[in-house]
């Protein structure tokens, strides 16, 4: 399975331009890959990457320009990089609503410059919106669910005795609210945790998101670990692990929804025509493919399995009966 970096090198890519661009003098191979962290192999695929991106209708005169020349960065027709964004009052709105949630988390070290970026966002705000911007924007409630400071204690707890507990735990896969006893080996993460354990429902070894433990319970039924279990190697082990039971799952993506492939493990991509591409994976569970199907709408076509797409069908006439309610 091919490994996803996808979005920290987006990331990257998404600071690593504006800066060659103000600062051309400096942008030379080493500097940076010191400053990025990166090796040259990585930075040439960055840009690379940069020839095939630029602004609609994508024209060859729209695509942005990079190169090396005499151990230089060059990027060229990317200068709207190098300008700050400027928000609609929506975005604004819905960056001021998540940033307020964000920062009332307890414990969040990053608090207080939240705090400043959020102030001089609502003070860059038109005076005659402000008034209603603040409105609205008290009356968006989003809530965050990070992990239970109690379930992470009494799985640090339990995985110290070596005692079994039994979770409640709600599936993202099967959308769905399980009971179950594991054997828990490993909490690890942080943003957010997870919990390596043997399952004792599926006989195997499973990782769960600690964050989707609604209910714990501890008790006195002792476990020993597999011989040569290493936490270290289980925390960078990839989290989903294919399986003999599960099911293999054919996309055909259209250019609009080639994000799937970036963010979705899987087993192979075939480019197609018109810019489509076939998407080869496996699910353990494929409730989750159903509503991402739905999410994409005319963007996806499901080639296998058929029970996926009657899986979709279902969903959207639950949709369609609910607007007709």
């Amino acid at each position: 399975m091919p490994p996803i970096a996808s979005i920290p090198r987006l990331a990257r890519i998404l600071v690593l331009v504006p800066w060659v661009v103000q600062h051309p003098q400096d942008a030379t191979v080493d500097e940076i890959c010191r400053r990025f962290a990166i090796t040259r192999d990585q930075l040439v695929e960055d840009l690379n990457l940069l020839l095939v991106c630029g602004l609609p209708p994508f024209s060859p005169g729209d695509m942005i320009e990079a190169d090396i020349v005499d151990d230089r960065v060059i990027i060229g027709m990317a200068d709207y990089l190098s300008r700050p964004l400027r928000l609609t009052r929506w975005e604004a709105l819905s960056l001021l609503a998540a940033g307020r949630a964000l920062a009332a988390m307890p414990a969040l070290a990053e608090a207080p410059a939240l705090e400043s970026a959020l102030g001089k966002l609502a003070a860059a705000i038109a005076p005659d919106e402000a008034d209603a911007a603040a409105v609205l924007a008290e009356r968006v409630a989003i809530e965050l669910e990070p992990a239970s400071p109690d379930v992470l204690e009494a799985l640090r707890r339990a995985i110290e005795q070596q005692r079994s507990v039994s979770i409640e735990y709600y599936s993202l896969g099967r959308d769905a609210l399980t009971e179950r006893t594991v054997d828990p080996w490993i909490v690890y993460g942080g943003r957010p945790w997870y919990l390596v354990a043997f399952d004792h429902s599926s006989q195997d070894r499973r990782t769960f998101r600690v964050d989707r433990i609604r209910g714990l319970m501890p008790t006195d039924t002792p476990f020993v670990r597999p011989e040569g279990f290493d936490p270290a190697r289980e925390a960078d082990a990839p989290l989903y692990r294919p399986s003999p039971g599960d099911v293999e799952v054919v996309l055909d993506l259209s250019p609009a929804a080639l994000w799937v492939s970036e963010v979705t493990p899987h087993d192979q991509v075939v480019p197609g025509p018109d810019g489509h591409i076939v998407l080869r994976l496996r699910a353990s569970h494929t409730a989750w493919l159903a509503r991402l199907v739905l999410q994409l709408g005319a963007d996806v076509r499901v080639v296998e399995p058929a029970s996926l797409a009657g899986e979709v069908r279902t969903l959207a006439g639950a949709a369609l009966e609910r607007y007709r309610e």
